[in-house]
């Protein structure tokens, strides 16, 4: 007999379970063989299939129902922290103190822990605040501050603000790329980790670097960590559009009047958006497999084009894809994505509606408000279109 898939226990094929007098049929025969003896064998017959069917049937519709339940209502595994497992650098200002169990992910951030090693010449602890405030001045683009990254060092300046929430913004520094200020030390950190977490699944998302700025005040040096990455207004020139959720409109500027679907496409019939939805759902798939759902900030879309390296190859113009990130939070640090123990068939849905609604969006001229009255009717029939079915026979 063949080993027990790992995680399984082996099936029990010992006589006695093979042999067992406990099933449908067996019962059917005593109850049967108990009437007749009392009365016909006939009439036992009878008997012995109306118990069945009164009682077996609906034991068995229960069981179909938590069969249901039990494989969409997915259980996800959320490890447990340990002991920290990144190398401890002597020297460092900083120890970024995680466990990442996956092997990859680890070894992106030892790379990353020693290069911010090599360039923080403070723990975020020390820097004054007036310090702090001299670096708000320059994010108004009148005080220069150098630029450390894996590439080298330059000198820039903050131009205006691209964009951002309560615990971040980001900064135009010039060449496409921007830079971002965050106020809790840890956020930069866990943003690179969910990255590369993501790019593991085979996930689109932002493409950030680590970066170090470092300015001076009062005859004092000053360093900081945090991240780059490329500014959503360069995509466009790579024929990929980003859907972002805090900025819906941006992305209508800059398609410039093209659509979705091909001209003569009727968007009121569900599968006309197939090749267009596909991917996007198939990414979807993964994240909810992997235990993240619909978390407001990180909800994000990307159009992809021909010729972007994110575009399948397949007959639509326009590709949507899932592009999380924001993962971060103020508050807690993670060792790996914020997953939940168990995600509801319920959650599934909402998560592949708000993307689907993000994307169809695009379709109608939003600008103008002229919005079809059925836009929404049509984004619930995607959903229940793209929503994973249980065959149980």
């Amino acid at each position: 007999m063949s080993d027990p898939i790992i995680g399984n226990p082996a099936l029990n094929l010992s006589p006695t379970a093979q042999n067992s007098e406990w099933t449908c049929v067996s019962w059917f025969k005593k109850i049967s063989d108990a009437v007749a003896s009392k009365t016909s064998r006939f009439f036992g017959r009878v008997v012995a299939a109306v118990v069945t069917v009164v009682t077996f049937i609906p034991s068995l519709g229960v069981d179909l129902v938590y069969a249901a339940k039990s494989l969409y209502d997915r259980k996800i595994t959320k490890l447990q922290a340990t002991a920290p497992n990144l190398p401890v650098i002597p020297g460092a200002k900083v120890q970024w103190r995680r466990y990442i169990h996956d092997a990859d992910v680890k070894a992106t951030m030892e790379r990353y822990d020693r290069f911010l090693a090599e360039n923080l010449t403070h723990h975020p602890d020390e820097i004054p605040t007036a310090a702090e405030q001299q670096l708000d001045k320059a994010a108004k683009g009148n005080i220069p501050i150098e630029l450390i990254t894996e590439d080298g060092v330059a000198t820039v300046k903050l131009h205006k603000a691209l964009g951002g929430g309560g615990s971040k913004t980001f900064y135009d520094i010039g060449d496409g790329q921007a830079l971002a200020m965050i106020k809790a030390p840890h956020q930069f950190y866990d943003e690179l980790m969910m990255h590369r977490y993501l790019e593991k699944l085979g996930i689109p998302t932002n493409e950030i670097k680590p970066a170090v700025i470092r300015w001076e005040f009062e005859g004092t040096t000053y360093t900081k960590a945090t991240y780059i990455a490329p500014s959503f207004s360069e995509y466009p020139k790579q024929n990929a559009f980003v859907l972002d959720s805090k900025a819906p409109f941006n992305i209508v500027d800059q398609l410039k009047g093209k659509k979705l679907l091909s001209a003569g496409q009727n968007p009121f019939i569900p599968e006309n958006w197939d090749e267009v939805l596909n991917p996007l759902v198939n990414d979807i798939r993964t994240l909810i497999d992997n235990g993240i759902f619909a978390r407001h900030d990180s909800l994000n879309a990307i159009l992809v084009g021909k010729g972007n390296k994110f575009h399948s190859g397949g007959q639509a113009d326009f590709e949507a894809r899932a592009f999380p990130f924001d993962f971060s939070s103020k508050v807690e640090q993670y060792d790996q994505l914020p997953v939940k123990k168990r995600l509801k068939a319920k959650e599934e849905e909402r998560t592949l509606s708000a993307y689907i609604e993000q994307v169809v969006f695009i379709q109608f001229d939003a600008t103008k408000c002229a919005l079809p009255k059925e836009w929404k009717g049509l984004v619930k029939d995607l959903t229940t279109r793209y929503l994973r079915r249980r065959n149980f026979l």
